[in-house]
């Protein structure tokens, strides 16, 4: 099949791109700048700025697609609250803007989007893991125009056009993701020392948060599973439904490191708002065919290697 990939120069954007060439599939990509990418022609790039509806159009009318598997957005929690209106655009309006444009191709289009698993706000512990028939609660602005992007795509199905299906992804890590995040950060900064033996201060937020994490290269083949055979209309959570702490993940870094790592809270690195637990129910998924393959413990020490590489 013929796909667009948008965000496909993204972390979870590269895997997945690697996962559909693997399947046969036909990918172009999008990507919001016009750098090189080092990908030996494997994939056609298209430049696009879900913030432009000339770009997107533009993209949208080389690449042509029967199928969209739309990752691009702006992806930290964090960020959104310091910059709500641009969140809404990309993650939101974009993919209105998105949706708008696949409809001048005036056939049907299988569209595949990565919303999250923060939509559900906070979950009581007895409530957890989480289905996907949970209520939408959200506590940031990156959640609610998640939440909104996906009733977009529901309107848009009901017009007969727009196959859609809905990934709520738990959290999810590996090797190449961006240090803006609290896993890499922390690996980031257990590589910062110059020896083994140099005393070392690790950094961190509030590590008693539990999430439920998987590996982006079990994240990507769920992806897959769910365009290729999920039904149309229907939102699955892409999760262990093995939540742990920050702390205990932490610990398995220090271990991987062999260092001596004093761990140090610090209040700037602190949300204002903080869900203290988040773990997804699978089974949906799982009905797929579909079940996670990598421990946390191997992804956690790919991720550090991969640090050690950069």
């Amino acid at each position: 099949m013929r796909v667009l990939v948008t965000g496909a120069a993204g972390f979870a954007g590269r895997y997945l791109v690697d996962e559909l060439l693997s399947a046969g599939h036909e990918v172009f990509g999008s990507r919001v700048d016009s750098a090189p990418h080092d990908d030996a022609g494997r994939i056609r790039w298209v430049e696009m700025d879900l913030a432009s509806p000339a770009s997107v159009e533009e993209a949208v009318r080389v690449a042509s697609p029967e199928g969209v598997f739309h990752l691009a957005a702006q992806s930290s929690v964090g960020h959104s609250f310091r910059d709500p209106l641009g969140t809404w655009d990309v993650n939101s309006t974009g993919t209105v803007r998105l949706v708008h444009e696949l409809r001048k191709l005036a056939r049907p289009v299988r569209l595949f989007f990565a919303s999250s698993a923060e939509v559900y706000g906070p979950v009581p512990e007895e409530e957890q893991p989480i289905p996907e028939s949970a209520p939408v609660q959200p506590r940031s602005m990156y959640a609610a125009a998640k939440a909104a992007a996906e009733i977009a795509l529901q309107q848009a199905g009901t017009e007969g056009w727009l196959d859609s299906r809905i990934a709520r992804s738990f959290n999810h890590t590996g090797p190449g993701q961006s240090p803006i995040f609290a896993l890499p950060d922390f690996a980031r900064q257990i590589r910062s020392a110059t020896s083994d033996a140099e005393p070392l201060s690790l950094r961190v937020g509030d590590l008693s948060v539990r999430r439920d994490f998987l590996d982006v290269r079990d994240v990507v083949r769920a992806y897959r599973r769910i365009f290729e055979v999920g039904e149309p209309g229907e939102i699955y959570n892409v999760a262990s439904g093995h939540p742990r702490s920050l702390r205990e993940l932490v610990d398995v870094l220090i271990e991987v490191s062999g260092r001596s790592v004093e761990v140090v809270p610090e209040s700037a690195r602190m949300r204002a708002i903080d869900i203290p637990l988040l773990a997804g129910s699978a089974e949906k998924l799982h009905t797929l065919g579909w079940t996670p393959a990598v421990p946390i413990e191997r992804t956690l020490r790919d991720l550090y290697a991969s640090v050690e590489e950069g």
